[in-house]
């Protein structure tokens, strides 16, 4: 088995105990108010599109709910990581499913079961997401400029998400296979939502507000976020991940909540998201890590000239594997 490069890398470097365990220390309170922020934003979309009766204002609520779409799973992935709470991890994952995972069909369970092999061996043989990842033309590199931006745009147009979805909730296990506890929250979660849009007659405001950017946008977003992740580096960079600085609008639209800071995540998964620009800063102080890392400029510019020049990245199977799932999210 091939080891991950995490450990080597986080040798070489000098980061302040104290410091680290500062940056480390949990906001149960923040992770969940940002959460239910998250909803009262959408929440606000819908009934912005839903009152101006514009296809163009309809559209562009459905493209800013599925960036909060996407904000939500990255809550959910501190969800998974015990953000909220690593002693009551029950209400940490009950939390976390209500608010973040079911949402899309997915388990903070069946994420974490799934997530923490790709922290443990990232870009090696064991590295399940990684090594089916490379089997799927979209993430093969170098790509073109013209070919990355099609990639992208047939995202958008929902070419890839039944797969994906089924990838995500099936071959990934981040759906079945679940404690008992978890599924009778799953079915109680599902009865009271069906109830409530039939209540209300919400069936056509969920399809059109939910299900649709869920489909479509989302998947594009999510496509570009996992490929600046760990595809077509210019190196192997500081634990095998990209470090992306993006402006506002990316922040907005890519990476809300840290997660364009991916190799430091990697580096320590401890540090929650609110936490990890200042855990940047600190590392920008380190020499090995300034040597090292892979940092990289804007998403639609400095990873898609980085994509177009990337050298192939070859399968490093695990030894004695019959067979690999299929890709998952890299996050």
């Amino acid at each position: 088995m091939h080891p991950s490069s995490v450990v080597p890398a986080r040798s070489q470097m000098r980061l302040d105990h104290d410091l680290l365990k500062q940056l480390s220390r949990r906001a149960p309170g923040r992770l969940l108010l940002q959460t239910l922020l998250e909803w009262l934003c959408i929440a606000v979309l819908i009934a912005t599109a839903i009152h101006a009766g514009h296809i163009a204002v309809s559209l562009l609520c459905m493209l800013l709910i599925a960036t909060r779409q996407h904000a939500l799973l990255i809550l959910m992935h501190e969800y998974a990581h015990y953000q909220f709470s690593r002693r009551h991890a029950w209400l940490n994952d009950m939390l976390g499913d209500a608010l973040a995972a079911l949402p899309f069909f997915l388990t903070v369970h069946g994420f974490r079961r799934n997530h923490m092999p790709h922290h443990r061996h990232v870009k090696t043989g064991a590295d399940s997401n990684w090594v089916s990842a490379l089997e799927v033309a979209r993430y093969q590199f170098p790509k073109t400029r013209a070919q990355t931006y099609a990639e992208m745009f047939k995202h958008v147009l929902g070419w890839y998400t039944l797969k994906e979805l089924s990838h995500y909730a099936f071959d990934a296990g981040m759906s079945v296979n679940l404690p008992p506890a978890a599924r009778r929250f799953r079915s109680v979660y599902a009865l009271v939502v069906l109830a409530l849009i039939a209540c209300f007659d919400l069936w056509w405001t969920v399809l059109l507000y939910w299900i649709i950017p869920l489909a479509t946008f989302l998947m594009g977003i999510l496509y570009v976020r996992d490929v600046s992740e760990h595809f077509g580096m210019p190196s192997e960079g500081i634990a095998g991940a990209r470090t992306m600085l993006s402006n506002r609008m990316g922040r907005l639209f890519i990476c809300p909540y840290g997660i364009n800071f991916h190799a430091e995540h990697h580096l320590y998964p401890s540090v929650p998201f609110h936490h990890l620009k200042s855990l940047h800063a600190a590392l920008q102080k380190d020499d090995y890590y300034r040597r090292h890392a892979v940092i990289t400029h804007g998403y639609l510019t400095g990873l898609v000239a980085q994509l177009a020049q990337a050298r192939g990245e070859q399968k490093r199977p695990a030894p004695g594997a019959a067979a690999i799932h299929a890709a998952s999210s890299c996050s």
